[in-house]
């Protein structure tokens, strides 16, 4: 009875292990960095990327913009937010496999700072938006084009709804940068 034990016990072991090893072997991880245009000045970004297979991945991203409104008064502002999403491939190149477009969305949540967090102009002026805690929703496409088996470039493009914000409701960014696979 004891080795009936042990041998179920040694093949459950292996059919696991087995299984898990196939899983594993199709997750993969990236980060990746751009920079490039916001609305009135300048944004970087940076990704962490999960993928659960080949055509979707889960990405978590981070963008600082410095950029400074150009109307009446030259206001600058910085607007740092975290965008949580979720991205699927809708193309890929039939003849070179290194080329997708993907398509994907998600939520934000960050702070914008407005004139270095003071009402008051240098004109002496009032500023009637506030520095503030801002939340909202995105529209994302990336282009990737790999470059070897652990880098691609990235070509990226994000229209933003804030909620809240004093700046706008509506922010733009597109940017190039790099990505690399972890494994």
């Amino acid at each position: 009875m004891k080795r009936t034990g042990f041998f179920v016990t040694i093949l459950f072991c292996l059919v696991a292990s087995s299984i898990f090893g196939q899983m594993r072997g199709n997750l993969a991880s990236s980060v990746g960095v751009s920079g490039g245009y916001v609305e009135d000045g300048y944004g970087i970004m940076g990704t962490f990327n999960f993928h659960p297979d080949r055509y979707r991945y889960f990405q978590i991203s981070v963008l600082a913009a410095i950029a400074e409104d150009k109307g009446d008064q030259n206001i600058p502002y910085n607007i740092f937010t975290i965008q949580p999403g979720l991205y699927y491939r809708v193309f890929i190149a039939p003849q070179r496999k290194n080329f997708s477009l993907f398509l994907g969305g998600g939520g934000l949540f960050g702070y914008e700072v407005i004139n270095n967090g003071s009402n008051e102009l240098p004109s002496g002026a009032l500023i009637n938006g506030k520095s503030q805690f801002i939340y909202g929703l995105y529209l994302g496409a990336e282009l990737e084009v790999g470059i070897s088996n652990d880098f691609s470039i990235l070509v990226k493009a994000n229209e933003y709804y804030h909620v809240n914000s004093d700046v706008g409701n509506f922010y733009p960014y597109a940017g190039v940068g790099l990505r690399y696979f972890l494994f």
